[in-house]
């Protein structure tokens, strides 16, 4: 039974626990991929706090048994709140040592990983490590050269190069560990790591994307390329810095 006469203030209580849980999640930023642990994790935290709660009969103190138990049916508003309460912060405790483990777990995994992008010519569908992206524009092939030109911006992106343009000069940069790429739009001149090279085919604008030659990410990023001639498909690696 319930003493004084009103409802037990769950609701506050759990809504407190959520704000909790919502904010340490938000701090921690998890990785997509890491997610499913932390949502095992915190429901093991809620279930293990509703035993405690629940476990009728467990004395709380060593001069008497729980109230609400068998042996004390008795129970207050004040106290299941002060109760309450008092677990929350235990689970608080708990959840802040166990998401502190987890943060060191996913500082020791590996930054670097082979990143692989697949395009085809004619095609917006591209793959970046086996997830499909629609491209604003399609990889083609230069009428007067045959080479493949892809979109600047997509591939470097999806390689982890920063991408940068500059309007007043008209250039397109990557920039990838030590490496830089600097290109410019409608010139067959390109600056790799300080060096001026040739290119086969001169970057364009097709709308508001720059496309390139695909040699720039072979030579300027130095990723493996391979071509298919078969399904007219290019897959890019870019093995662990």
């Amino acid at each position: 039974m319930v003493k004084e006469g009103g409802t037990l203030n769950l609701k506050g209580t759990l809504h407190q626990l959520n704000k909790i849980i919502l904010k340490r999640r938000g701090s921690l930023g998890l990785p997509i991929s890491i997610f499913p642990l932390f949502l095992v994790l915190l429901l093991t935290l809620v279930v293990a706090g509703y035993i405690i709660f629940l476990g009728g009969g467990r004395e709380v103190q060593a001069s008497g048994p729980l109230p609400g138990s068998n042996e004390d049916p008795l129970v207050t508003k004040s106290y299941v709140e002060k109760y309450v309460n008092e677990r929350i912060q235990e689970l608080k405790k708990s959840l802040d040592e166990e998401l502190s483990e987890l943060k060191k777990k996913i500082s020791e995994l590996p930054t670097t990983q082979l990143k692989q992008v697949i395009l085809a010519i004619g095609n917006t569908t591209a793959y970046v490590n086996g997830v499909p992206y629609v491209l604003p524009v399609a990889p083609y092939q230069d009428q007067a050269t045959g080479t493949s030109m892809v979109p600047f911006r997509f591939v470097g992106e999806a390689l982890g190069a920063r991408v940068d343009y500059k309007g007043d000069t008209n250039t397109v940069s990557y920039t990838l560990g030590s490496t830089s790429v600097v290109l410019t739009i409608g010139s067959r001149r390109a600056l790799i790591n300080g060096v001026v090279r040739e290119l086969p085919a001169a970057p364009r604008l097709v709308g508001s994307t720059t496309m390139v030659p695909l040699r720039v990410v072979s030579e300027g990023l130095g990723a493996q390329v391979q071509w298919y001639e078969g399904t007219k498909s290019i897959t890019i690696n870019l093995p662990p810095l």
